[in-house]
């Protein structure tokens, strides 16, 4: 059976206590690590998981809502036509670098061909 857990609610007790009198909670952190031994991230930690725990207090601060984008069709239109110019034509592309493959290919063979003829040649 797990046994009772002490310390995070003795901490999160104490830390409150000391900032209820006027101390930011990372001074009441230190406060709390020289009181009890301890390093002032393991009390911190400790006072977050606690107050997880009891749906109080986060470490990170609410953020503002985002603003709703929109989405009328005219919006979407625009920005359907901004994402079409500045994408590539991928057939025309596709097409344009086959046609090059193609020309180098050819100009490979006709390479190749031009080398064996000299080495011909040259063996007799």
């Amino acid at each position: 059976m797990p046994r009772t857990a002490t310390i995070g609610p003795a901490v999160y007790k104490r830390v409150n206590e000391l900032t209820a009198e006027g101390k930011n909670r990372t001074e009441a952190f230190q406060t709390v690590a020289q009181e009890r031994s301890m390093n002032p991230g393991t009390v911190s930690a400790n006072y977050y998981r606690v107050a997880r725990g009891q749906g109080g207090t986060t470490m990170r601060p609410k953020t503002r809502a985002r603003k709703a984008t929109t989405t009328t069709p005219r919006s979407r239109r625009r920005a359907t036509r901004r994402r079409a110019a500045t994408q590539p034509k991928t057939d025309t592309d596709l097409n344009t670098l086959a046609n090059q493959i193609g020309d180098l290919v050819q100009q490979l063979v006709r390479q190749v061909e031009e080398r064996d003829r000299r080495i011909r040649e040259v063996l007799g």
